[in-house]
């Protein structure tokens, strides 16, 4: 089977858009977390998401747009954010939203925002970090987001996959960024996708969302 593997969207349509279309030839497609939060349109990501069916796991910054989730470690300007994305939530968005679980379990994987250790906190950013969660991993392969950057670590015959974030990539790299994994062959591929960052920054000027967020999608940091 070959599934479509995505993680910290972000509210970024634009990206989404591309990336899903990039998608297609997927038999199924996975979320591993952070739908919206930062950018201008949550609402029409998570029609989007919910529309295509995808198996979609809660990252951070999802609980916190519907009050589950502490924002005082949040910097200010996600704090800032994530409060205007909460304001403009649709009902039915907010329930989903709320209804999020924290792990999925597949056969071939589990699929995770930060770590099996702590689901919506934890950046695994390399092997130290990796190491507990590598050791409480039930299948092979963890699917994982947070960090916004792509990753792959394994470890006594395990493995650990960040596909890059689709909406707010911090690699240097602005391209969105997604994966195909082919559970027959066991094989994952990282991909990179060009979308209209300019047409985002324009919607979050208009939003009056924080400088800052606007000007890191240019940069991809």
């Amino acid at each position: 089977m070959l599934y479509g593997i995505i993680a910290d969207i972000h509210g970024n349509l634009e990206a989404l858009d591309v990336v899903l279309r990039e998608l297609r030839p997927a038999d199924r497609l996975i979320c591993a977390g952070d739908i919206v939060g930062y950018g201008p349109n949550p609402n029409e990501c998570l029609q989007l998401i919910r529309g295509r069916n995808v198996q979609a796991i809660a990252g951070n910054h999802d609980k916190a747009a519907v009050g589950l989730m502490d924002t005082s470690r949040f910097n200010d300007s996600a704090r800032r954010a994530i409060e205007w994305t909460g304001d403009q939530l649709t009902q039915a968005n907010r329930k989903y939203l709320t209804d999020l679980p924290l792990l999925l379990e597949s056969p071939d994987f589990q699929v995770v925002h930060g770590s099996l250790r702590s689901p919506l906190d934890e950046y695994i950013f390399g092997l130290q970090a990796a190491s507990p969660t590598f050791e409480i991993m039930s299948k092979d392969l963890l699917f994982v987001g947070h960090t916004h950057v792509p990753l792959r670590l394994k470890e006594k015959g395990k493995e650990i996959i960040n596909p890059g974030a689709v909406g707010q990539p911090r690699d240097g790299d602005p391209r969105a960024s997604f994966g195909l994994y082919d559970s027959g062959k066991r094989s994952f591929i990282f991909r990179r996708v060009e979308y209209n960052v300019a047409a985002v920054q324009e919607k979050m000027r208009i939003a009056g969302l924080p400088a800052s967020l606007i000007e890191r999608l240019r940069a991809g940091v």
